[in-house]
C-alpha cells in the first residue's frame, strides 16, 4: 500500500496565503488603531468644545484679556470756606514691554526729550529682561502730549491720579507717596476716608501689544475718595507762614512755629511750622521738616507759664492787683538758689509784676498759693495731658506729681522751668482765659463727607471743663492786657485794637544742663481783649538776632494779627467793632481798612507782585525793563512798615537781576535794621560793615542801584 505525502504539493501557495493573512491582520491593527486615534481626537474635541468649553475659554482669555486698575480719586481737603488746600487730577504714567518694542533708540530719544533724562536712562531701563518696566510715572498731559499722541508697539500708557496741593500747612496735611498713599500729616491719618475704593476695566490686547477695552467684558467704576473739610483758614494760613518765614529770617532762629485758634470753639484758623517743605515735590523734603512741632514737640515755656501763677494767685484769693509785692530790687534768693529778673523792679504792684514779667514775684506767690493749688491749676488748664485735637503725633509734654518735686520746684515752676508743655496746649490755655474760663477742646476736621454727599463725621465745638470763674478771668486778664499795654508784650500792640497775652523767653536744656546760647522766644495772646475772638502763639526755636519773646516773637504776632484783621469778612469785623467802646470803634475800622507794607526789596517781579497782593496791595512801575523774566525790586516807593489803605499802590524800582559780566544792583538798605540789611545784603553774597551801634540805615556805599558783585564789601551807617 502506497503512503501518503502529508506536505503541500505547491509551497508558494501557502506562503502567499500567509502573507495575506498576516497583512491583513497588519491593516486591522492600523486602520483599528487610527479609529482609536480618530475616536481619541473626537473626544478630546468633545472634551475641550463641550464639556470642558468654559475652563479653555478662560485660559485663552487670560492669554489675551487683562483687568487694569481705574484708580479712585483721593478726597479732596477743604479749607472753612471751600477752597480746595488737596486735590486730585489725572495724569499718565508710561511703561514698556521691552520685548515688543521694536525701535528701543528711537523711544529712549523721544523720552529725553519729553521728560528730560539722558537717553542712557531709558536704554537701559528698555534693555531689561522683564515683560514690564516703569519710563515715567505721573506726568501731566500737557508734558506728555507728544508721547501720547503716538502710537508705539510695546509702549504702556496708564491714567493715574495725581495729587496737587495748595502748599499751605503742609505738616498739618502731610502728602501722599507715588501710589498715592498718605504717608503723613492728615493725609496718613484719614487715608480710610480719604483713598475711596479703585474700580476696573476689562482689556483686551493685540499680538503686539495694543491694548484696547473689551466690548461687553465686565467693568466696575472706580468711587472717589470722601471730601474733609478743615477749621483752616486758607487766607490766615498764607497769613500766619509769610510772616513766620520774616520773623524767622529777621531773628535768625532754627525754626518757628505759629498758631490762630477761635476761641469760643476751639477752632484751628491756622497752623504753620517754618521751614515747612514743598508738598509738589515731597522728594526732596527733610523728615525733620515733615514734624508738625505745634504738637509734637514740648518746650520749658518761661514766662508764658506765668498764666497759672496769676490765675491761681487771684483764684485762691492771695494777692489782690493793686496789691503792694517786693520785686527784690531784681535779685533773689529762695534754697540757696539766686532767682534774677531782667529789670530791677522794687515794690511794684501784682499787676505791674506781671506786666513786666518778674519772675521774682512770680516765684514768691507760688509758696504763698501752695504746690497743690498750683498744681491743680496747671492740670485744670491741661497741661501734662493731651488736648485731644485731631491731629497725629500730639505728646502730653510733662507736668510733675507733686510727690516728685524737689524744695525748688514750685518757685522754679512758677517761671516757666521744669515744666514742658506743647504749643497747642499754651495756646489752648489762653483761649480758655480769654473765653471766660471755659477750656475747649481744639479741632481742624470740621466735616468728612462722602461723595454722594452723606455727612459720615461732623465736629462741633467741646467745653473740656471750667478752669476758673468768669469773674477771675476778668481780672487776670487784665493782668496780661497791662503785657501789652506798657510791660514787655509792648510790640505785639496792634492799632486800633486792644491786645492782652505774655511774653516767654526760656533757655533750652541741652544735656541735663541750660545752654546759654539756645532759647525759646515766644508769645502767646489774644484780641480784642475786652471780647476776644481769636488767640494767636508765635514761638521761636533757638532765635541769635535778640532772643528776648519781646523782641522774636511779639512783632510777628502783631503782624498777623493786623493782617489777619484786614482779611476777615465784613461780619466779623463787624462784631468785634460792635464790642468796642464808640471811641475805639472809628479807629479799629479805620486801621482795619489799611495795610502794613512789606519789604520787597530783592524780589523779583513776580514774587514782590505776589507778596503784594498776599498784604492786599497792588504796585506801579517807576521804570520799565525789556527782560521781565530778569527783573529785581531795587527801591520801593513806599517804606517797608508804613500802613496805607488797601490796594494802594506801591511804586516800585526795577533793574536787571544780573548782568553780562555776573554783576549785580545794590539794594536799599536806607531805612532797615542792621539785622534786616544783613539779610538783604546776604542775598547777594554782600558782605557788610557797620559804622555805629543802633538804630536804622541812614547811609549806604555802594548806592542802590550800583552794580556790585559778590562778595563785595558795602558800608552802612546806623543812627
Amino acid at each position: 500500500m502506497q503512503k501518503r505525502n502529508t506536505m503541500s504539493e505547491n509551497p508558494s501557495k501557502d506562503k502567499a496565503a500567509l502573507w495575506r493573512g498576516e497583512r491583513q491582520v497588519r491593516l486591522v491593527l492600523v486602520f483599528g488603531g487610527l479609529a482609536l486615534l480618530a475616536l481619541g481626537v473626537i473626544a478630546r474635541l468633545v472634551w475641550v468644545q463641550i464639556l470642558n468649553a468654559e475652563e479653555y475659554q478662560r485660559k485663552a482669555q487670560r492669554q489675551y484679556e487683562y483687568r487694569e486698575k481705574i484708580a479712585a480719586p483721593r478726597g479732596d481737603i477743604l479749607d472753612r470756606n471751600g477752597k480746595r488746600l488737596a486735590t486730585s487730577l489725572m495724569n499718565v504714567s508710561f511703561a514698556a514691554d521691552p520685548k515688543l518694542v521694536q525701535h528701543k533708540d528711537t523711544l529712549a530719544a523721544l523720552c529725553e526729550k519729553v521728560f528730560g533724562k539722558p537717553k542712557e536712562h531709558y536704554l537701559r531701563k528698555l534693555n531689561e529682561k522683564t515683560r514690564f518696566v516703569w519710563l515715567e510715572r505721573n506726568q501731566s498731559q500737557s508734558s506728555a502730549a507728544p508721547l501720547l499722541a503716538l502710537d508705539i508697539d510695546g509702549l504702556i500708557i496708564r491714567k493715574e491720579i495725581h495729587r496737587q496741593y495748595e502748599n499751605l500747612a503742609s505738616q498739618l496735611i502731610g502728602f501722599v507717596n507715588a501710589d498715592n498713599t498718605g504717608i503723613s500729616g492728615l493725609e496718613k491719618q484719614l487715608e480710610p476716608y480719604l483713598r475711596g475704593k479703585d474700580g476696573f476695566l476689562t482689556m483686551q490686547r493685540t499680538a503686539t501689544g495694543r491694548a484696547f477695552p473689551a466690548i461687553g467684558a465686565p467693568r466696575q467704576e472706580a468711587v472717589p475718595g470722601c471730601r474733609v473739610e478743615l477749621t483752616i483758614d486758607a487766607d490766615v494760613q498764607a497769613i500766619v507762614e509769610d510772616e513766620l518765614q520774616n520773623g524767622v529770617a529777621n531773628c535768625a532762629a532754627s525754626a518757628g512755629i505759629g498758631i490762630v485758634m477761635n476761641v469760643h470753639t476751639g477752632e484751628i484758623l491756622a497752623m504753620a511750622n517754618e521751614p515747612n517743605f514743598d508738598m509738589n515735590n515731597a522728594v526732596t523734603y527733610k523728615p525733620e521738616a515733615t514734624r508738625n512741632r505745634a504738637v509734637t514737640d514740648a518746650f520749658e515755656p518761661g514766662s508764658t507759664f506765668k498764666l497759672v501763677i496769676a490765675t491761681a494767685a487771684t483764684q485762691y484769693g492771695v494777692v489782690q492787683p493793686d496789691e503792694k509785692v517786693d520785686a527784690q530790687n531784681g535779685r533773689y534768693v529762695i534754697q540757696r538758689r539766686t532767682i534774677t529778673d531782667h529789670e530791677r523792679l522794687g515794690v511794684i504792684t501784682f499787676r505791674q509784676a506781671i506786666a513786666h514779667s518778674s519772675n521774682i514775684v512770680a516765684a514768691k506767690t507760688a509758696l504763698k498759693v501752695g504746690k497743690e493749688n498750683f498744681y491743680a491749676t496747671a492740670k485744670a488748664f491741661g497741661f501734662g495731658e493731651k488736648t485731644s485735637i485731631d491731629v497725629p503725633g500730639e505728646i502730653a509734654g510733662a507736668l510733675k506729681p507733686t510727690r516728685e518735686w524737689s524744695a525748688i520746684s514750685l518757685p522754679w515752676m512758677a517761671q516757666g522751668y521744669e515744666v514742658m508743655v506743647t504749643p497747642i496746649q499754651l495756646i489752648t490755655a489762653y483761649a480758655a482765659l480769654a473765653n471766660g474760663g471755659r477750656l475747649m477742646k481744639p479741632f481742624v476736621v470740621q466735616r468728612i463727607v462722602s461723595p454722594d454727599g452723606e455727612v459720615l463725621a461732623r465736629q462741633s465745638p467741646v467745653v473740656r471743663r471750667q478752669v476758673m470763674k468768669r469773674e477771675v478771668a476778668d481780672v487776670v486778664k487784665s493782668y496780661f492786657k497791662a503785657v501789652v499795654d506798657s510791660g514787655t508784650g509792648k510790640p505785639a500792640r496792634i492799632e486800633g485794637v486792644s491786645v492782652a497775652g505774655k511774653t516767654g523767653t526760656a533757655q533750652q536744656l541741652d544735656a541735663g544742663n541750660y545752654h546759654t546760647g539756645k532759647y525759646v522766644a515766644s508769645f502767646v495772646g489774644f484780641f480784642p481783649s475786652e471780647q476776644p475772638e481769636f488767640a494767636i502763639l508765635v514761638m521761636m526755636i533757638n532765635p541769635t538776632n535778640g532772643y528776648y519773646g519781646s523782641m522774636a516773637a511779639a512783632p510777628v504776632f502783631a503782624n498777623i494779627g493786623r493782617r489777619m484783621l484786614s482779611t476777615l469778612g465784613e461780619a466779623y469785623r463787624a462784631k468785634i467793632a460792635r464790642n468796642l467802646a464808640p471811641s475805639k470803634e472809628k479807629l479799629f475800622l479805620d486801621t482795619v481798612q489799611s495795610v502794613v507794607v512789606p519789604n520787597v526789596r530783592g524780589l523779583c517781579a513776580e514774587e514782590a507782585k505776589a507778596l503784594l497782593r498776599i498784604h492786599k496791595l497792588d504796585f506801579k512801575r517807576e521804570n520799565e525793563l525789556i527782560d521781565a523774566a530778569k527783573q529785581i525790586v531795587i527801591a520801593q516807593g513806599v517804606e517797608a512798615g508804613k500802613r496805607v489803605p488797601i490796594w494802594s499802590k506801591v511804586p516800585l524800582t526795577f533793574s536787571d537781576a544780573e548782568t553780562k559780566d555776573g554783576a549785580q544792583h545794590m539794594p536799599l538798605l536806607i531805612g532797615l535794621r542792621a539785622d534786616r540789611a544783613l539779610c538783604e545784603a546776604g542775598r547777594l553774597g554782600l558782605r557788610l560793615e557797620i559804622a555805629g551801634k543802633s538804630g536804622k540805615v541812614v547811609a549806604q556805599l555802594p548806592k542802590a542801584g550800583e552794580r556790585v558783585k559778590e562778595g563785595q564789601v558795602c558800608v552802612i551807617t546806623m543812627q
